[in-house]
């Protein structure tokens, strides 16, 4: 017996749910930002907004501190142009990236990306995340820096992605939310935004969701809204039964809602 559905055509007894089913149950929650996705996009949203002073909500479908893309792990680092072994300008890579895309791509956030990637990494760094080859481990590499023991990747000439050991970068982020006070619902899946006096195109005021265990309804109203979810493609399934990481196919627990929303 391999999977779910063999066990249940053997005729035996299926287990019964083992949440409190509360489908009838509606949470209202406000917040000045709402950030819909606790990956690391969303994690960093989160931290950054909270430390400028504003209170911050953040809702996963899953369990925020190992869910997302870089739930798994992360290896490495793209784009961190100003990290001081770095040949290529923020400009330069924008540039470059929209060159090779043919323009289909955002220039804007591609240009944020390679100006500030160096930074959020350092940020990592402090929480806990080790991005430098302390032990000395790859020494004398010619993906390697001596001077900074940073490693890099793909790329040994211009050095712009750094390799890292980020097993523990999802814990280190949702320990650092947790410290500062962000207030985290996990297992809640958007349904919808929601739009000033219910008009389409009006302001964002926030998001509604479900909870994927009990069934109960959240209304989040928030004075900015962030959309962090992952695409409906590329995503980590722990599904011992399917395929992770592989592409569109694979992908059935991550069915795009942030961009369904959005759009």
């Amino acid at each position: 017996m391999t999977t779910w559905h063999t066990y249940v055509q053997t005729g035996a007894p299926v287990p019964e749910w083992p949440y409190p089913i509360r489908y009838n149950k509606v949470n209202e929650v406000s917040t000045d930002v709402l950030i819909l996705g606790g990956g690391i996009a969303g994690c960093h949203a989160a931290i950054n907004a909270l430390r400028e002073g504003a209170k911050v909500v953040v809702l996963d479908k899953g369990n925020t501190k190992r869910s997302g893309q870089g739930g798994a792990g992360v290896d490495h680092w793209l784009g961190a142009c100003t990290n001081p072994c770095s040949k290529v300008s923020p400009e330069e890579a924008a540039d470059r990236f929209v060159h090779d895309t043919g323009g289909y791509t955002n220039g804007i956030s591609r240009y944020i990306t390679a100006k500030e990637g160096w930074d959020a990494l350092l940020d990592c760094e402090r929480m806990g995340v080790q991005i430098r080859d302390v032990n000395d481990e790859f020494k004398g590499a010619d993906f390697r820096d001596d001077a900074t023991k940073l490693l890099f990747a793909y790329d040994y000439v211009n050095r712009i992605h750094v390799r890292v050991w980020g097993h523990n970068m999802k814990p280190c982020l949702h320990k650092e939310m947790k410290r500062l006070g962000v207030s985290i619902y996990d297992r809640v899946m958007v349904t919808g935004l929601l739009s000033e006096g219910g008009v389409q195109g009006a302001r964002i005021v926030g998001a509604t969701g479900i909870n994927v265990r009990t069934g109960e309804f959240y209304v989040f109203s928030a004075k900015a809204t962030v959309v962090a979810t992952n695409s409906p493609s590329r995503n980590w399934n722990f599904s011992l039964e399917q395929t992770g990481g592989g592409g569109e196919l694979y992908e059935i627990n991550n069915s795009g809602d942030g961009h369904a929303a959005a759009w």
